[in-house]
């Protein structure tokens, strides 16, 4: 059985910006349909295009699995809360969440990442179709994501076919969005639990900065498990 992958148009982050900001102040989803096709109107010429647009940005944000409500909730709250770069981190925590081939391209990539400088898009190409099959499907979908990510600033493209992660990474500067991105890990890498240090350092938030320590995790939420002298296990609470 293909797995299925769904990411298969460039996204903005002023669309996605848009997205969260009207969620609250629709009331139906056929308002928000509406408002969503004029708003993107001014991006994308083409029907067809545009309606593809509008479904990845739905499924990101506003047709959301009822495991993760209570995240997309405190997503919008964080929101109005956050700085403007670090609304990114948002917006990729629930990318995860919605699309498992984005979460698996960026794995990839960052992955790549911590043993080279330059990524090809060729070598994200290869570890992509190993899992997804070589398809054109595929292919699409891998070319809308890098796109969308250079778009984003996560990623620049200095040579041709190149990409590289941009010099300054995006710094988490807020305890809660610290624990939002930590709670949207557990749950993309279907864990129970994972070592302090894995949060730090972790391949799908290649392009920021985690500082994270159990003296930011709120005690009602996480459970940290000692196991040996050294490692800490982070997990929800029951």
């Amino acid at each position: 059985m293909k797995k299925a992958v769904g990411f298969d148009q460039k996204i903005l982050l002023h669309q996605l910006d848009f997205m969260a900001r009207e969620i609250p102040r629709s009331e139906t989803r056929q308002e928000l349909y509406e408002k969503a096709d004029e708003f993107l109107t001014a991006d994308i010429a083409g029907y067809k295009s545009r309606m593809n647009a509008r479904t990845i940005l739905f499924k990101i944000w506003y047709l959301v699995d009822d495991d993760y409500k209570h995240l997309q909730q405190e997503a919008l709250r964080l929101m109005d809360e956050v700085s403007q770069k670090e609304r990114i981190v948002i917006h990729w925590g629930m990318t995860m969440l919605a699309y498992p081939f984005f979460k698996d391209l960026i794995n990839e990539m960052g992955m790549l990442f911590k043993l080279q400088q330059e990524v090809s898009s060729d070598q994200i190409s290869r570890k992509i179709k190993a899992l997804y099959g070589d398809r054109r499907r595929v292919e699409v979908s891998i070319s809308a994501s890098l796109t969308s990510l250079r778009a984003w600033g996560v990623i620049v493209t200095e040579k041709r076919n190149m990409q590289e992660i941009t010099k300054e990474k995006i710094s988490i500067q807020s305890n809660a969005l610290k624990q939002w991105i930590a709670e949207v890990l557990i749950h993309v890498l279907s864990v129970d639990a994972l070592p302090i240090e894995y949060y730090r350092n972790n391949s799908l938030l290649f392009p920021f900065n985690l500082d994270l320590s159990t003296d930011d995790l709120e005690k009602q939420r996480f459970n940290v498990i000692r196991q040996g002298v050294d490692m800490r296990m982070v997990g929800l609470q029951k």
